[in-house]
């Protein structure tokens, strides 16, 4: 797919037929770490895992915003059929709550992975002028020395194809665009008085041992949420999608399946996506 946007050109990765389902990644990464649950859920969906701005496909400079990233998001769904679903992970899922905010009525089914409705805290936002001063002063290769055993739960770090395919996803983020990542988080608004008012269905999934987004914290979240059900991933840290795609994929499929009732399965597409 691709999409014309503030003047660039923006290619789209994309999979399988059927209801589009969009899935949004999180910092600091691109739209490749959906790549697992994205061929999975190629069966039974269309599947796009876009590039946020400034990285991968999409050239357009990051501006620093989570409502910059809804604005992507929101142009992206205007070029997809009804009824269409969204996942947003981690700082995607900020974006999504940000796009909901505003335009609830675009989205028929809504999936929020190891995330958070709450804004940060006075420390949150002093760890992240920390962390920007050290994108400032090493780039790419600081912030994955620091994520990566963040991200994974113990027993993933021992997982070298994982450690070594996440650090290549790191590695090759421009230091300007997670320096935007990192302001756009600091500075988002909370959106937790949102979630009683989101009226469409919705799932929470979040690690079972994520030390950044607590499980505790999504099942709260789904309890404010109307009709929302949480799905604990289990031997999972903070990046469920690449830790347990099988999983994430699994708990996916079955939600979306039931919100998006056109969903039908048909052969996988042969496309291989990074």
């Amino acid at each position: 797919m691709r999409l014309d946007w503030k003047g660039q050109p923006v290619q789209v990765r994309e999979l399988g037929h059927g209801p589009a389902v969009m899935l949004v990644h999180g910092y600091p990464l691109d739209g490749a770490m959906w790549s697992g649950v994205a061929r999975a859920l190629s069966s039974r969906f269309r599947v796009l895992k876009p590039d946020l701005p400034g990285r991968g496909e999409n050239p357009v400079q990051a501006q620093g915003t989570i409502e910059s990233y809804a604005d992507f998001i929101e142009a992206l769904l205007d070029q997809l059929p009804d009824p269409a679903g969204l996942a947003g992970f981690s700082m995607g899922g900020y974006a999504v709550l940000a796009l909901m905010k505003r335009n609830p009525a675009r989205v028929r089914a809504l999936a929020l992975v190891d995330t958070r409705a709450a804004a940060d805290d006075e420390a949150g936002r002093a760890a992240r002028d920390a962390a920007i001063e050290s994108v400032r002063s090493g780039g790419a290769s600081a912030v994955a020395g620091g994520m990566i055993e963040k991200l994974l739960a113990p027993g993933s770090r021992g997982n070298a194809d994982l450690v070594d395919r996440l650090r290549r996803i790191i590695l090759r983020q421009k230091p300007e665009t997670l320096e935007s990542d990192l302001t756009a988080m600091k500075n988002r608004p909370d959106s937790t008085e949102l979630l009683g008012r989101l009226e469409f269905p919705t799932i929470v999934l979040a690690g079972e041992e994520d030390a950044i987004s607590p499980p505790e914290e999504g099942r709260r979240m789904a309890e404010a949420i109307p009709g929302a059900r949480f799905v604990p991933i289990a031997a999972a840290g903070h990046l469920t999608p690449m830790e347990r795609p099988g999983a994430v994929a699994a708990a996916l499929e079955g939600f979306f399946s039931t919100a998006l009732p056109t969903a039908a399965a048909v052969l996988p597409s042969p496309d291989e996506m990074e």
